[in-house]
Formats: structure tokens, C-alpha cells, sequence
């Protein structure tokens, strides 16, 4: 089964996928018959148990939409459970610096480079039947996983190289909505968009895998260009909401004219 770290680099431009709050097998389905490659859990803003998490991994992944979870802050527990659930990556908040990169990928890397945990027997160890057996539980979690630190504060910005050159972390996604709030500017100011500029040349000139969000197509097509590897296109939530208010106001509209016809 395609990974997420093999999604990037590919031929046909960055990977493509949305960050999804909703734990509904229908939805889950839906958005996987849309083509979506991956999926962001979103621990830090959904009301998501470990559960529904595990659910959601498990069901996205068998219809080949790749699973990643953003958790909800810097601990081992959760996220732990998330990586022997089986998800192909997580997603940290708010790296502030290098030294806080660095500690991430310790975490979640395995002795002797790192301090995770054996979780053999989990489903990410195909219950302890995985092919290739405990080694390659161990590879698959250090070389397969992707440890992805956020960058989304000015000071994040700043101290870029250091996170980029942080062992165990993979990729780098810049949040540009927590970027802005932390820069005191709006999100479409020149110095945000320099700041993402910046990381994206960073990463690139580092041979990092880079992503952030695509506002519409013509953005993406934009983050392509300057060579982001992956690209988030919007949520679950949100898309729906908008649909639906577009569809409702849609036929109010006709009902009004209607009225006026009249």
C-alpha cells in the first residue's frame, strides 16, 4: 500500500489532501471516491476521541486514502497510540524551534535514535504478524512514518534551518492562519506571505518536504511552482458548510423571485 512519504515527489505535483473532523463512515467514504490522497485527523480543533481516530485510520486506509493525525500538543500518549494504529504520520503544533524539533523526533523515533516504544503486537505491527516481522516494524516506523513539524509561529520562521535539520523529522507544513494571528498581521499581508515564501525556499533548498494550505486552484498551482510537496485544500466542515449555504441560498433565492413573479 501507497505511504504518504511516498506520495511526495512524484511526477504529477504535490500530493493533495484536507484536513477531516468528522468521525462518519459515509463521509469517509465520499471523500475517498473524490480521488483525495490523504487526510489530516484533526485532533487539536475536533472533538475526536482516541477512538474515533483509530476508527477513521482504519477505514480511510483500506480505501487507499493515506491517514495522518494532527495532534493536539507535544505528548507521547496519544500520539503513540495514533502511530501504532497504524497512521502514516503526525502532524506536531506550534514547533517553536529547532530544539523543540529535535526532541519531537526523539520521541518518535525508535532506540537507539530516538525513544519509541515497541508496540509490536498493535495493528501497525499487523498484530504481530507483520512480513518481515520486528524489523520491520522498527524501519517501517523510522523510514515510512512522517514526523511533521508545524510551523506556524514567527518565531518558527526565524529559526527554520534548525527545525529542517532536526533528526526525525520528515517534512515541515507551514500554517499560515496561526502564522499570521502570531505575527499580529492578516493572513494576506505581504510579511506573512514572505514568511511563507521563506520557509518554502528553506525547505526546498534543504531537500525537505514542504506543504501548507491552497487557498483555490490557482494558489496551488503557485505552491507548485516554488515547490511545496503536498498541499492541504480545505476541511471536511468547512466544505460542507459551504455547499450547503450556497445550495440553500440557491433555491431561497428562486423561491423569492417566484414570489415576486407573482
Amino acid at each position: 500500500m501507497t505511504s504518504f512519504r511516498s506520495l511526495l515527489g512524484g511526477d504529477d505535483g504535490p500530493a493533495l489532501g484536507m484536513f477531516v473532523k468528522i468521525p462518519a463512515p459515509e463521509l469517509t467514504e465520499i471523500i475517498a471516491g473524490a480521488g483525495v490522497q490523504f487526510v489530516v485527523i484533526d485532533t487539536e480543533h475536533a472533538l475526536l476521541s482516541v477512538r474515533d481516530v483509530y476508527d477513521m485510520t482504519v477505514l480511510y486506509a483500506s480505501l487507499g486514502v493515506r491517514p495522518l493525525v494532527r495532534v493536539a500538543d507535544h505528548g507521547y500518549g496519544d500520539a503513540q497510540r495514533y502511530l501504532d494504529a497504524g497512521v502514516d504520520g503526525l502532524l506536531f503544533p506550534h514547533v517553536s524551534d529547532g530544539a523543540e524539533a529535535a526532541a519531537l523526533g526523539r520521541q518518535f523515533l525508535f532506540p537507539p535514535r530516538g525513544a519509541r516504544g515497541m508496540g509490536f503486537a498493535s495493528r501497525a505491527g499487523r498484530w504481530g504478524m507483520l512480513p518481515g516481522g520486528r524489523a520491520e516494524y522498527l524501519r517501517h516506523g523510522d523510514d515510512e512514518v512522517a514526523r511533521v513539524a508545524m510551523v506556524e509561529e514567527r518565531g518558527s520562521v526565524d529559526d527554520i534551518d534548525a527545525i529542517l535539520a532536526a533528526e526525525g523529522i520528515d517534512a515541515v507544513f507551514i500554517g499560515p492562519s496561526d502564522l499570521a494571528l502570531s505575527m499580529g498581521a492578516s493572513g494576506k499581508s505581504p510579511e506573512v506571505s514572505a514568511a511563507i515564501d521563506h520557509v518554502i525556499e528553506r525547505a526546498v533548498a534543504a531537500g525537505k518536504p514542504v506543504g501548507t494550505v491552497a487557498a483555490d486552484p490557482a494558489d496551488a498551482a503557485r505552491r507548485a511552482d516554488q515547490g511545496c510537496d503536498y498541499l492541504l485544500v480545505g476541511n471536511d466542515t468547512g466544505i460542507f458548510a459551504r455547499a450547503l449555504r450556497t445550495s440553500y441560498q440557491g433555491f431561497r433565492a428562486a423561491l423569492t423571485g417566484a414570489e415576486e413573479d407573482r
